[in-house]
């Protein structure tokens, strides 16, 4: 029955989609094929095993002083003993137990107002990814100079960093670099390696905090993005995003600016920014189609003439010891580095006449957009804030009590969204398993107790796991997590399979005509050693998970925290209220077999 019972739990991770089914699906079909194959060995090699190993030990009447009749075995006897007490103490008093359990539960969901709530738990991992931006328009030259005393503070001040790299000044045509950066000639992107984290006393944050203060002083810079997560392997830092919805450049950049604002004034908000960069000066060729028209040229053919004087292009290519380069035949720098030598640029026409490019069309200054975001057909902005030592539900609700009053215009739309937003889709799909997990092991421990007031009792112990992992998480400081929400869905399997141990056995001493509540104190004695052997393994076993301290160690920590919790609160939970419930529902005359067969023999005679 246990066995059903966790496959039935783990089952609905293999079919869960979404953002939770990419992380969990392995898991869910790798534990529930260990648990099938363990279990198959359980019921036939460990039978085998004990015919052949086991023997039978006569009791010593002298024991030694250090052996285990003299120590171990009289501490567990005094427990059996003060258990059957507490059994039949509670027994007697079923209303006052069930009350106080009750008002147990009902405390630790206030409690749960005081535990914080993190999509992903943030990691020590030893990286740091900085994102630098400067004026717009700065020239390249400018730009490594900068470059250079940032290199130089690094090296001075942070012997923590085992190895870095720095990329500056690269266009828009960066390569495959610029697919994970933002490049630009006032761009600068530092790649940083930290020493382990057992090497050094500062942890990645506060070596952040430290170069956050550091590169303000540069009065040349206008921001620092600063990340401490892999972004390639998790998809992203874990921000808040206030999404604003509009067509008008406008009215969408003064509205950022001004959440932008308050934003940074919310304790525990770093890194705001805006998606929407400044606009980019340009020179806008506005050209005359009639003048073009009575040339003979149209605008691929002067579109063509001008990306050839200006950007280049390429004639041939310089191969030298078996490496290529591109010749590229463009006018000197000298010759188009204003508005009116491109003006001045001689274009062919057809008929093979000179014609200046004046002639046909007029060069403007213009400012422009880097980039236009759209999301759901409709134009955005993003002002995003990543959380600073305070959990992302906390900084989500700070943020929504922030811009709760700012004016909006009725074209505009704001939504608060980002990594905060998959936290509560992903909460969602964690609930619905749970949902499913519970359904699962109501059917299967129904089928094989044949009744459906067993599983009911059993599944009493679910609600006090609950309990202590809310308590585990409050005691630790630890936040509300998706993989602690995860370790809470796994409590559903564990934790029901001590009260299947109990009632299985109390079953078998009522079958065999034992008194209602002597069956349930003999079941308690008889079956306490084998919940807490259970249960101290499964402890045992999460113990090193929910100590680590290595790198990443935060990512898995939430786990071992949660069931570690939950397993130890429910275990001492459920070997009181599981007899007690039991004892309510059988007074109504479930598994009496005893007194049906007496009326049986009775009406027979």
């Amino acid at each position: 029955i246990t066995t059903l019972v966790i496959v039935a739990v783990f089952l609905p991770l293999t079919l869960v989609g979404g953002m939770t089914g990419v992380m969990f699906n392995q898991l869910g079909w790798i534990v529930t094929i260990t648990i099938t194959t363990s279990t198959l060995a359980a019921i036939s090699l460990t039978p085998m095993l004990s015919a052949k190993l086991l023997r039978y030990r006569p009791a010593n009447p002298n024991p030694p002083r250090l052996s285990w009749d003299r120590t171990f075995k009289k501490a567990f006897d005094w427990l059996d003993e003060f258990y059957v007490k507490t059994l039949r103490w509670v027994l007697l008093h079923k209303r006052f137990t069930i009350l106080v359990s009750l008002a147990v539960f009902v405390a630790s969901l206030f409690l749960l107002r005081s535990v914080g709530t993190d999509f992903m738990p943030e990691s020590d991992e030893s990286r740091i990814s900085v994102s630098v931006e400067l004026e717009t328009g700065t020239r390249v030259e400018e730009t490594v100079k900068t470059t250079r005393k940032l290199e130089q503070l690094l090296k001075d001040s942070y012997p923590e960093i085992e190895l870095f790299s720095a990329s500056s000044g690269a266009d828009d045509e960066g390569g495959m670099f610029s697919l994970f950066t933002t490049t630009g000639s006032n761009m600068i992107n530092l790649m940083i390696r930290l020493v382990d984290i057992e090497e050094r006393e500062r942890s990645v944050w506060d070596i952040t905090d430290a170069m956050r203060a550091d590169f303000a002083r540069f009065p040349e810079i206008v921001s620092a993005i600063f990340t401490t997560s892999n972004q390639m392997m998790m998809g992203g830092s874990s921000t808040v995003d206030v999404e604003i919805y509009g067509y008008d450049f406008n009215t969408t950049n003064l509205l950022s600016e001004q959440v932008k604002s308050r934003l940074m004034g919310i304790k525990g908000a770093k890194n705001v920014v805006v998606s929407r960069k400044k606009d980019k000066p340009e020179l806008q060729i506005v050209l005359d189609r009639e003048k073009m028209a009575l040339h003979g040229l149209n605008t691929a053919a002067v579109s063509a003439y001008i990306r050839n004087r200006v950007s280049g292009l390429i004639a041939s290519q310089y191969k030298e010891e078996g490496d290529e380069y591109d010749i590229r035949i463009r006018l000197t720098e000298e010759y188009r580095n204003s508005v009116s030598d491109l003006e001045g640029l001689t274009l062919m026409t057809p008929a093979g006449q000179a014609v200046k490019l004046k002639e046909i069309g007029e060069v403007k200054e213009y400012w422009s957009p880097p980039s236009i975001q759209h999301k759901r057909k409709e134009r955005l902005v993003t002002v995003s804030a990543m959380p600073d030592r305070v959990p992302l539900g906390t900084l989500a609700a700070n943020i929504r009590s922030s811009i709760s009053d700012l004016p909006v215009p009725q074209e505009v739309m704001i939504n608060v969204g980002g990594a905060y937003e998959d936290q509560q889709e992903s909460f969602m799909d964690l609930a619905m398993l749970m949902v499913v997990s519970l359904i699962l092991v109501f059917i299967v421990m129904a089928s094989q107790f044949e009744s459906f007031t067993m599983p009911f009792v059993i599944m009493f112990s679910i609600p006090f796991a609950f309990t202590g992992v809310i308590l585990a998480l409050f005691l630790t400081g630890t936040t509300l997590s998706l993989v602690a929400a995860l370790g809470a869905v796994l409590l559903i399997g564990i934790v029901v399979k001590n009260g299947i141990v109990l009632i299985d056995y109390t079953n078998l001493m009522r079958d065999r005509g034992v008194e209602l509540y002597e069956a349930i104190a003999m079941a308690g004695k008889s079956r306490l050693r084998p919940v807490l052997m259970t249960a101290a393994t499964t402890i045992l076993g999460m113990l090193p998970l929910a100590l680590s301290t290595g790198e990443g160690s935060e990512m898995w920590r939430p786990m071992g925290i949660t069931v570690i919790g939950g397993l130890v609160f429910s275990t001492i939970v459920t070997m009181v209220i599981v007899p007690v419930m039991y004892g309510v529902m059988s007074r109504r005359g479930e598994r009496n077999k005893v007194e049906k067969l007496r009326k049986q023999f009775h009406f027979m005679e």
